[in-house]
């Protein structure tokens, strides 16, 4: 860790992931934590001719000169008296600090993707997650302590850096959870959607409800788990798992998939609002393959051929209304 980056997070002038790196590589080993009591002090002591009016040293330093009355140069002694009142502090204080912040520094670590956009992470275990357009994944600074935990708002595929000592959870909006050690799978966790689901594509994975004290189903390569939000069912299917994971590659691959939740992948992928003008034929499905690179009209083209729907597309509204013929 170079001294200017310690000295930045002395200063405050860090963001949370910055912060919580800088905490990981005090606590790493002894070594550490006196390079940084000793950077710190130092730095107190350079920066105390700014402050001299307002901290104790200043008033310690005063008092002293007034007893001994013989001071000839007030800046040596300014900085000899800081150093011993000040020092010594830091040195038996430091780990009762670092201690606090270890217990009630509490930040969350938040990675985002933007609508239109996916976003490839890389968490501190080697793990590689990758986020969907409009999804989120949160962790805070204990990660990769005991456990492996966080929270997914969302769509996001996971490498998992198997770790039997640290089991791997995903917490979504449902209430499920998934528990697993080491393996590749999807979540699509969206709280505009109607359902949970997960698709194992190697390894295997354990779902779980809020209490985690005994699994629900163990997924299997090749499977999907669908639980139902409003019916709190889960229901299980054999997968062509590269259809549910090209979203990676730039590509929605849909097999007979509702109009409504196409409509919604849509509206996350090329942010546009669709709107579905007649509840008819919400309940049409869709089977086809759009591109991240295909235009609104392209969309519109692919809709319009494979079905009996009309779409049109206002510019100026940036909406697409979707209508029978």
């Amino acid at each position: 860790m170079k001294e200017a980056d310690l000295i930045k997070f002395i200063e405050k002038k860090g963001d949370t992931e910055f912060n919580s790196a800088v905490i990981s590589w005090i606590n790493a080993s002894q070594n550490n934590q006196a390079l940084f009591s000793k950077i710190k002090a130092k730095h107190v002591i350079d920066t105390l001719d700014s402050n001299t009016e307002s901290t104790l040293a200043t008033r310690k330093y005063n008092e002293f000169l007034e007893k001994k009355k013989a001071a000839k140069k007030p800046l040596l002694f300014l900085l000899k008296v800081a150093s011993v009142i000040i020092l010594p502090l830091l040195l038996s204080t430091y780990l009762y600090f670092n201690n606090q912040n270890s217990t009630t520094n509490k930040e969350e670590i938040a990675f985002t993707s933007s609508v239109k956009e996916q976003k490839t992470v890389t968490l501190k275990d080697g793990t590689v997650v990758w986020l969907n357009a409009d999804s989120k994944i949160i962790l805070d600074h204990e990660y990769n302590s005991e456990e492996r935990r966080l929270k997914l708002y969302g769509e996001a595929f996971f490498d998992v850096v198997k770790n039997k000592d640290k089991p791997f959870i995903v917490e979504t909006v449902s209430g499920i959870k998934i528990k697993v050690l080491g393996t590749t799978f999807n979540v699509k966790s969206y709280s505009s959607e109607k359902n949970v689901e997960t698709t194992l594509v190697t390894g295997k994975v354990e779902l779980y409800d809020q209490k985690e004290d005994k699994a629900l189903f163990t997924l299997s390569p090749k499977q999907k788990a669908t639980f139902s939000k409003k019916e709190k069912e889960l229901s299980i299917t054999e997968v062509a798992t590269e259809n549910i994971t090209s979203w990676k590659s730039g590509r929605l691959i849909f097999d007979k998939t509702p109009l409504d939740e196409f409509a919604l992948n849509i509206e996350r992928w090329f942010d546009v609002k669709v709107i579905i003008a007649s509840n008819n034929f919400k309940g049409y499905s869709f089977s086809g393959k759009i591109d991240k690179t295909n235009s609104i009209e392209d969309i519109m083209k692919v809709l319009e051929v494979s079905s009996n729907l009309n779409c049109t597309y206002s510019k100026n509204t940036n909406t697409i209304v979707i209508k029978s013929k």
